[in-house]
């Protein structure tokens, strides 16, 4: 049989092994759901970041050594957006999931990263504010954070395609539950 992959290197740092392979990463499609309206939070990519800069994007980044991937989750979240998450589900209905990705993205394009997409939906009371977004990193990460209606989000060019993880999200994981219509989504 032939194979198209390329083998993992070890390299040696420290007296330790480390195995040199394919990085992954969370993306949680982010919702707050108050009455008829969606809002999703998201970020304009800042210049220090190799890709899509200049773009609104959904907060992700990089699984860390020494954390899960709910873990990764709430991290990037509190980082990109200056959302706390244990805090949100302590005050709000919440569906979704911190332990399990609902979809795993393989293909090995661009920086061949292996993306675990993980779906967060808080309903707030239609009285509620929104939650303040204040990024915790600096410019050259996320210059500002800004919540959006869905509508407006999903009209966007947003930054690597996220505009279809948002679809996705809605038209599989959430199609019971949110209270929207897909046929408003494409």
């Amino acid at each position: 049989m032939k194979f198209n992959n390329r083998q993992n290197r070890c390299i040696a740092v420290g007296g330790e092994q480390l195995w040199i392979s394919r990085s992954v990463t969370v993306l949680p499609a982010l919702f707050l759901v108050q009455g008829e309206q969606t809002y999703v939070p998201l970020g304009l990519r800042g210049y220090g970041l190799p890709d899509e800069c200049g773009k609104w994007a959904l907060p992700g980044g990089y699984l860390d050594y020494d954390e899960t991937a709910g873990e990764a989750v709430i991290r990037e979240i509190w980082e990109e957006m200056g959302l706390n998450i244990p805090d949100l589900q302590s005050k709000y209905r919440f569906e979704g999931s911190l332990d399990q990705p609902y979809y795993v993205l393989t293909l090995p394009r661009n920086r061949q990263n292996v993306t675990l997409r993980f779906p967060l939906m808080f309903f707030l009371p239609e009285t509620q504010d929104l939650p303040a977004l204040n990024p915790q990193v600096g410019v050259d990460e996320v210059i500002e954070a800004k919540w959006f209606q869905l509508s407006e989000a999903l009209a966007m060019p947003l930054a690597f395609y996220h505009h279809e993880v948002i679809r996705h999200c809605l038209a599989h994981y959430y199609k019971d539950i949110w209270p929207g219509s897909l046929a408003d989504i494409g």
